[in-house]
């Protein structure tokens, strides 16, 4: 099963495949999301889950800490949507604008 995304406040909205996490997705259909490891240890995809749901397959990540996680953060490399989502994320706001 698919789900859509939407990167809130920018035009960017994508198609997350079954099987896939929401980073591989995003690099895959050339949205410039912003990402380091892609392991879940460093946090530079963390993001804000505005809706929907998602899920850590290979158990909670290192670098989303509880108190991260209750206030609604996610990481974006090994976080596999379960519904369709909303995200926000923080380097992506209003004024961003990708690099040429």
């Amino acid at each position: 099963m698919a789900y859509n995304v939407k990167i809130k406040n920018t035009p960017y909205h994508f198609t997350v495949d079954a099987g896939e996490s929401l980073l591989q997705a995003a690099l895959r259909q050339d949205i410039p999301v912003p990402w380091g490891c892609g392991g879940g240890v460093c946090g530079v995809c963390m993001s804000q889950l505005v809706s929907g749901t998602l899920s850590y397959p290979d158990g909670d990540p290192l670098a989303l800490f509880e108190e991260d996680a209750a206030d609604g953060k996610c990481l974006l490399c090994v976080g596999y949507p379960q519904s369709d989502v909303v995200l926000e994320v923080p380097e992506m706001g209003e004024n961003w604008e990708p690099f040429a």
